[in-house]
């Protein structure tokens, strides 16, 4: 049997705990008769599950017949992606849109600004067709960047939804990058997109998963649990190194820190700013009450609240108990205390 955990980012494992709850608000309401929404963005920090959420998404509106599921690459030009793949579904569901198939769809990728309506208006084209064909559309884009592809994207998608037509769409990435997005002038539209931030996995439902794998007791299954605080990479690398080796927990730590280090930590910490670091410093060395870590950094209590908004959005910090910050990531404190210099 193979080893049903994975070390690589983005694929969904055989074994792997499903976020029902948020995953089914999304679901739930793009099946309403008329939607209350049909923008989600999805945020979480690196390895917190987005792109297996996703995933989850994509399976559930995969198998109905009345869906076409499009997954769009932030990094490359999505109408003409989105033209390209919707022609493609289309031919293979045998569904005669009447599209004229010399207009060359592979060459859109490559065309300059001068064909960009053409792109736009083949897409309104489709959708217009698919529409009187009881069709409905999910585009999920995973990764999500402020580049011009995904403005561009955006400011149509908004006018697919203005003239009705039966669209969707779930984008995810890193908090920072979803907020500059919505901040974008001219996508409003966006900013009033419903947030969804991907919590902790739960630890009982964690622990269920270790013990139906292996053969361990309850209360190794626990301690196991517990170590990965419920940060989703962090319940995959050590399942996959108990699979592999199957030693004691003790002797599974190096190689799990050093996983979660080369492929998570030194990434999020690189894109922490100067007194982001500071603050996760003086968590990281036993100091949690925010009174002290002002103290501690000179700084003022609404200087500390801004920042402690910003971390625990970016799911580096807990503030779950009123007056306390601790960190989220599991052994991040090792990490910070092996690794990184920081001048208080």
């Amino acid at each position: 049997m193979e080893n049903p955990f994975t070390l690589t980012f983005g694929q969904k494992p055989t074994e792997f705990i499903s976020r029902t709850n948020q995953i089914g608000k999304i679901i739930h309401t793009f099946d309403m008769e008329n939607p209350s929404n049909k923008v989600y963005m999805v945020a979480g920090v690196r390895g917190s599950g987005k792109t297996v959420s996703l995933a989850e998404i994509a399976d559930h509106y995969s198998s109905n017949d009345q869906w076409i599921v499009l997954r769009l690459s932030a990094d490359t030009d999505l109408i003409a992606g989105a033209v390209s793949e919707l022609t493609r579904v289309s031919q293979f569901h045998d569904l005669d849109l009447g599209l004229n198939l010399n207009l060359g769809i592979a060459e859109l990728s490559v065309n300059k600004t001068n064909d960009s309506l053409e792109k736009e208006a083949m897409l309104r084209n489709i959708l217009e067709k698919l529409k009187n064909k009881g069709k409905k559309v999910l585009f999920i884009i995973d990764e999500i960047i402020n580049n011009s592809y995904v403005k561009v994207f955006a400011s149509n998608f908004q006018i697919y939804i203005t003239q009705n037509y039966p669209v969707y769409l779930v984008m995810a990435g890193l908090f920072d990058n979803i907020s500059n997005l919505q901040n974008e002038k001219s996508l409003t539209f966006l900013y009033r997109a419903p947030k969804i931030f991907l919590e902790p996995l739960s630890i009982p439902a964690i622990t269920t998963s270790y013990r139906s794998v292996f053969d361990i007791s309850p209360s190794e299954a626990v301690e196991m649990a517990k170590l990965t605080k419920g940060y989703p990479f962090a319940f995959q690398i050590l399942g996959y190194l108990k699979w592999e080796t199957n030693d004691d927990l003790e002797k599974l730590l190096p190689k799990f820190d050093e996983e979660l280090i080369i492929y998570a930590y030194e990434k999020i910490w690189s894109e922490l700013s100067e007194l982001d670091r500071k603050i996760v410093y003086v968590i990281s060395t036993g100091v949690y009450k925010t009174g002290e870590i002002r103290e501690k950094l000179s700084i003022s209590p609404q200087l500390l609240n801004t920042y402690r908004k910003r971390l625990m959005e970016r799911g580096v910090v807990n503030g779950s108990v009123r007056g306390e910050l601790t960190l989220a990531l599991p052994r991040f404190e090792e990490y910070i205390e092996m690794y990184c210099e920081v001048e208080i």
